[in-house]
């Protein structure tokens, strides 16, 4: 959670890291690479994962994706 929100901004690419405490949650199997969000208005938001170099702890884009995203447009 950041403490003050951040402008992403289309068609560029961010990396997102996060250590999560807690017990096991299967690792985030049944991950999704593609989340489209439609909202009310019929405007579109679509969040794509991308497998990132680096220390991923043997994650994916399938297995391991940050659990949640809370978001406003």
């Amino acid at each position: 959670m950041f403490k003050e929100p951040i402008e992403i901004l289309p068609t560029v690419c961010y990396t997102a890291c996060a250590t999560l405490k807690g017990p096991d949650s299967h690792y985030g199997t049944k991950g999704l690479k593609k989340v489209t969000h439609e909202s009310p208005t019929a405007s579109k938001t679509c969040f794509v994962f991308y497998s990132s170099p680096g220390n991923n702890n043997g994650t994916s884009i399938e297995d391991g994706q940050i659990p949640e995203i809370i978001f406003y447009t």
